[in-house]
């Protein structure tokens, strides 16, 4: 299949790498610069970006210290509000134009989403990255993701996970009889139980045409042509 649009998630804690450089890791930011720049250069993709906060704000820090789970997962859209700009200003840097839309306004920063704008940027070239989740909470930045796919027309996501290379019949670090799942249907993840992504991701993603390859962040710092990758990581179709 040819695909036109592609929506490009990134885990948030992957951004840290090795943490020797705090939330940031420089050779993670060049491979994920790299990463879209050969996307853009040889498939002409017009290209979203859903990014976590995982280097910022894990979920279990506030159950840790007592905070309310609302309050928690704003802090958690906040803080991909600043993976957001901190993305747009090195990608911008490094010739590649690009622009934060948030899921609420914030002055002079960035704009609220909407499939409108959303497709005005890419028509005019840019990477359009989306910041702060659903802008709800109890949601996880995979749902924003199908979400903001849906908004974009985009008929594949990527999806970048932090220590995993692709959908496993289990938790790989748990089990050594893990096996990788090539390929699925959203519902066959969904009636097995096998935690992909966000259930609710899955049942979004289950009503659409759009395509996902969940990924490594290895896969991005070893970046070879997508075609070449597909037999590693996992394809999840409708059908």
């Amino acid at each position: 299949m040819v695909y036109k649009k592609v929506l490009i998630k990134l885990s948030g804690e992957a951004l840290a790498g090795d943490k020797e450089h705090g939330i940031f890791d420089p050779k993670v930011l060049a491979a994920i610069l790299n990463f879209i720049k050969s996307f853009r250069h040889h498939q002409k993709w017009d290209i979203g970006i859903v990014v976590g906060a995982g280097n910022i704000w894990r979920g279990k820090s506030a159950k840790i210290l007592g905070f309310d789970p609302a309050a928690a997962d704003y802090m958690g859209m906040t803080a991909t509000f600043l993976n957001s700009l901190a993305l747009k200003d090195y990608f911008t840097q490094n010739g590649l134009p690009s622009v934060v839309l948030n899921s609420f306004a914030v002055e002079g920063l960035a704009e609220k989403t909407s499939p409108a704008l959303a497709k005005k940027h890419l028509a005019k070239g840019e990477v359009v990255i989306f910041g702060g989740g659903t802008g709800k909470p109890f949601f996880t930045t995979d749902t924003g993701a199908a979400l903001r796919a849906i908004d974009m027309e985009a008929d594949l996501i990527i999806f970048v996970k932090d220590g995993v290379d692709g959908v496993y019949t289990k938790n790989p670090h748990k089990y050594k009889d893990a096996k990788r799942i090539a390929q699925a249907t959203y519902q066959e993840l969904i009636d097995l139980k096998i935690e992909a992504m966000d259930l609710s991701a899955l049942e979004i993603l289950k009503k659409t045409e759009i395509t996902s390859f969940v990924i490594g962040m290895n896969e991005v710092l070893n970046f070879e042509p997508l075609e070449e990758h597909m037999e590693i990581g996992t394809i999840i179709t409708k059908r």
